[in-house]
């Protein structure tokens, strides 16, 4: 890992509990928020948690989410972001109030929290989802507000910065169609922060949405030399490295050294972007 981007994990603390739907927050066609009751254990910003229906799941697998949020202090409930996209997502999105739902986690490795350095984040779509808790606690901390770039393909998949706590971010948005914020992708939005010398590129960059987003932002990123933590999307089955099918090919050095792959899900999600092999 780049000086100062160890990530962090607590995936003893993993658990599986059965929780009650408490509310339904739709936003878009496609998006929503999935709010569940409590308890939570500590949930570190970048980790995942595997979710499923108790009644009517329509697959044998639960699906992937990442924590959006949880309540500050005694962590009475739970939010995830959700893009409905399959008979999964779909099954927890229909799931009625007070339905249950099984949660495993927290899993995976989330980020630091940079306390050393001014991040920059690059969110596209429900990427934005890792960022909520690291502006949370660096609000609690203290710390200037977090720099978030968030893209989207229009000003309609720009969802979730309404969950964010006042004053905990610095937004710069962008929209493909130029219907929000600066006209282009998000890394094309980076670019030209940086030109402007609004963002250094000392600062170092972490990055979740699409694997295409996050490939060009970390080339982008090793050109310049600024470290890059990436959060992977990678669809996974199980959660906890049993059954290999997050496998990712990474460099085989440092700490994959004499490896050619890395399960997301126990090695990750959170990576630097240099252990990667990118496609």
């Amino acid at each position: 890992m780049v000086d100062g981007s160890s990530s962090i994990s607590n995936t003893g603390a993993m658990n599986s509990r059965r929780h009650f739907v408490r509310s339904k927050e739709t936003l878009g066609e496609k998006d929503m928020i999935l709010t569940l009751e409590g308890p939570f254990p500590k949930v570190f910003p970048g980790q995942f948690a595997m979710l499923s229906s108790v009644e009517h799941w329509p697959v044998q697998l639960p699906r992937p989410l990442s924590y959006f949020d949880v309540e500050p202090g005694n962590a009475g409930w739970a939010r995830f972001l959700i893009k409905v996209i399959g008979p999964g997502t779909r099954a927890l999105a229909s799931a009625e109030i007070g339905a249950e739902v099984c949660v495993t986690g927290p899993l995976g490795r989330g980020f630091d929290l940079w306390k050393d350095s001014e991040p920059v984040c690059i969110a596209g779509g429900v990427g934005l989802a890792p960022f909520l808790l690291l502006a949370r606690e660096r609000k609690a901390a203290g710390m200037p507000p977090l720099k978030i770039l968030f893209g989207g393909a229009n000003q309609a998949a720009l969802v979730g910065q309404q969950a964010f706590p006042q004053g905990a971010v610095d937004w710069e948005l962008s929209t493909d169609d130029g219907s929000e914020g600066f006209e282009g992708n998000v890394l094309e939005l980076y670019r030209s922060l940086l030109s402007q010398g609004q963002v250094s590129a000392n600062s170092p960059v972490l990055c979740c949405g699409p694997d295409p987003m996050m490939a060009a932002v970390a080339r982008f990123c090793a050109d310049q030399g600024t470290p890059c933590s990436v959060s992977l999307e990678t669809m996974m089955a199980c959660g906890y490295g049993v059954c290999n099918g997050c496998s990712v090919p990474v460099r085989g050095e440092g700490r994959f050294a004499g490896k050619t792959y890395a399960r997301t899900c126990v090695d990750g999600p959170v990576f630097d972007a240099g252990e990667l092999l990118w496609p």
